[in-house]
């Protein structure tokens, strides 16, 4: 079971260091079994942590898409309101 969860990440040389040294003890399965959870747990919020990051970034991304296409459109809104004034100061103008 122990083998399943440390092949489940890739350990540094300090990592798999510090799981050998954990089984010389006195109390080598408490400490090896604690070493390898502790472990796995670290890793295992280094990847979650990784994937919330990414996702952040998906999302920063997609904000600034909507955000820019915004602009465009109330440009576009902006752009469409003034000729609107100057057709009808132009057709004021040659009424009278």
């Amino acid at each position: 079971m122990n083998d399943k969860i440390l092949n489940k990440f890739e350990n540094s040389e300090d990592e798999k260091q510090f799981i050998k040294e954990s089984q010389t003890a006195t109390t080598a399965d408490m400490n090896y079994s604690r070493v390898i959870s502790d472990i796995f747990l670290a890793k295992t919020l280094e990847s979650i942590t990784d994937k919330y990051i990414k996702s952040n970034k998906l999302l920063s991304d997609s904000n600034n898409k909507y955000a820019n296409r915004m602009l465009w459109l109330t440009g576009g809104l902006v752009f469409v309101g003034i000729a609107q004034i100057i057709i009808q100061a132009i057709q004021i103008y040659y009424s009278n």
